[in-house]
């Protein structure tokens, strides 16, 4: 985003982990917050299903230091009407993001939300010129509201795209949203080196585990004069 005239502009952003951690923040954090690809789903994510991973947007302390490790430029912690709306926003990105995921129909109610905060971040939308030409801004004077505009502009654009890129973690602990961006979709996990490596630590000891019981197995029936 850029600011233009007091304006902020429109942009496709990608979204990364600030590269210091805030001094304040006392929670434990997961070791990738920022890996969906897309700010609406990293959004979603601070709701996370993950054990010792509480709602990271639940107040608006936790929700001013989230958005500071994002690099959003917020100058206020958001009042409680603004949080609630942010909330509403969040809850109604889950249920059709899932349901996207899961190949069903979302609900009514979800993508009525979506809509209504939609159509209000398009009446924010202003033309503004510039040397080169002219550039889409969002003329609301509200940081907060500012992003809570991108949080909905940006899940429009993933759900008007090539929706086979939504993805879901199938670690049960985990199940975050990210968006695929390889060229085959081969991308399975939030993270290879988190949750990738937890199945594959799963898997080897299940091997193994099996592999012990065929010997006892083996060893029994020797034992008792059944295999010769």
């Amino acid at each position: 985003m850029l600011l233009v005239n007091g304006l902020l502009l429109v942009s496709r952003v990608r979204w990364m982990t600030m590269s210091r951690a805030n001094a304040n923040i006392r929670q434990v954090l997961p070791k990738h917050e920022f890996l969906a690809g897309r700010i609406s789903l990293d959004f979603c994510n601070t709701l996370s299903r993950m054990r010792n991973d509480p709602d990271r947007a639940l107040t608006p302390r936790d929700f001013f230091g989230w958005a500071q490790r994002c690099g959003i430029g917020l100058d206020r912690e958001p009042g409680a009407q603004a949080l609630t709306r942010l909330h509403d926003l969040r809850a109604a990105l889950f249920g059709i993001l899932e349901a996207v995921v899961e190949e069903r129909a979302p609900a009514a109610h979800d993508l009525s939300i979506l809509n209504k905060e939609l159509a209000d971040a398009r009446t924010a939308e202003r033309l503004v010129p510039t040397e080169e030409g002219f550039l889409l801004a969002d003329s609301a004077p509200a940081t907060i509201d500012r992003f809570r505009h991108t949080v909905a502009r940006d899940a429009a654009d993933l759900l008007t795209g090539d929706l086979r890129r939504v993805k879901r973690c199938p670690d049960h602990d985990c199940l975050w949203l990210f968006r695929d961006g390889s060229k085959n979709l081969s991308r399975r996990w939030c993270a290879m080196d988190d949750c990738g490596a937890r199945d594959k630590v799963r898997r080897f000891r299940g091997k193994a585990e099996t592999r012990a019981r065929r010997v006892e197995k083996s060893i029994a029936a020797l034992r008792e004069g059944r295999i010769r």
